[in-house]
């Protein structure tokens, strides 16, 4: 599995979609560094990056993510690759898991370009405040938020499996950051698996009357729920090109 690991990321260092999820993981601090330029937004590293952390965790990330686990997991249905794939002596399962960890690793890589972009544009504006614990509690905060996030994306999974157009997955990515812009406040946002891994990464569940185990708990759901049907969908099912 860990050769099937290196070689999903070799694939990625060549992919123009890494390329684009780095620009993506940067323009959450690069539309705060111009607010704070043109408007005075954010006038403290501290108030800098808690914005940076609620728009990625709660809105940009969201689309991220979804594209790239359908490229992740359909790419290999998309190029014709798959049946080559399963020659080698892995079981489906060791494959599917290993598109998982790959996906969460490219997680962690998106959360170091975006906390260290905030850093760098908070020194571009002339800002004051920054310390190093501020930075480390601040990439902690973002990096909990997207873990969280990641295993509400196991039911993504399946339908990356089932449908390897990538055009749904941007339309569902910018479904559901378009549904969490709704929620966002709402009473029963905590309810919802794609918006209280930021309430609960950055402390703001304790604003709600919800029980922050009930969050968890759904969040721990969806993944479950996703990796089953993902697994059974992809180790059951013949792969037909």
């Amino acid at each position: 599995m860990l050769t099937f690991i290196e070689m999903e990321f070799l694939k990625l260092k060549r992919s123009n979609i890494f390329l684009l999820s780095l620009i993506g993981a940067i323009l959450p601090p690069l539309l705060m560094f111009i607010a704070v330029s043109a408007f005075g937004e954010g006038s403290t590293f501290a108030v800098l990056f808690s914005n940076v952390n609620m728009y990625m965790s709660a809105i940009f990330a969201v689309l991220l993510f979804a594209i790239m686990i359908s490229y992740l997991f359909g790419r290999e249905y998309n190029e014709h690759t798959l049946k080559t794939m399963l020659t080698i002596p892995v079981s489906r399962g060791k494959f599917l898991i290993s598109k998982y960890i790959m996906f969460l690793v490219w997680i962690v890589i998106l959360t170091v370009v975006t906390t260290l972009s905030t850093a760098i544009f908070g020194f571009a504006a002339g800002l004051e405040g920054f310390s190093l614990k501020l930075f480390i509690d601040s990439f902690t905060q973002l990096l909990f938020a997207n873990g969280l996030l990641f295993l509400t994306f196991s039911p993504f999974v399946f339908v990356s499996l089932f449908v390897t157009n990538m055009v749904l997955a941007m339309v569902g990515g910018a479904g559901l950051t378009l549904l969490n812009l709704l929620i966002y406040g709402q009473n029963w946002a905590p309810y919802v698996p794609w918006v209280c891994p930021y309430l609960i990464a950055s402390g703001e569940i304790a604003d709600y009357s919800a029980s922050i185990t009930v969050s968890y708990g759904i969040i721990l759901l969806t993944f479950v729920i996703g990796l089953i049907i993902s697994y059974l969908y992809f180790t059951k099912t013949d792969v037909n090109l």
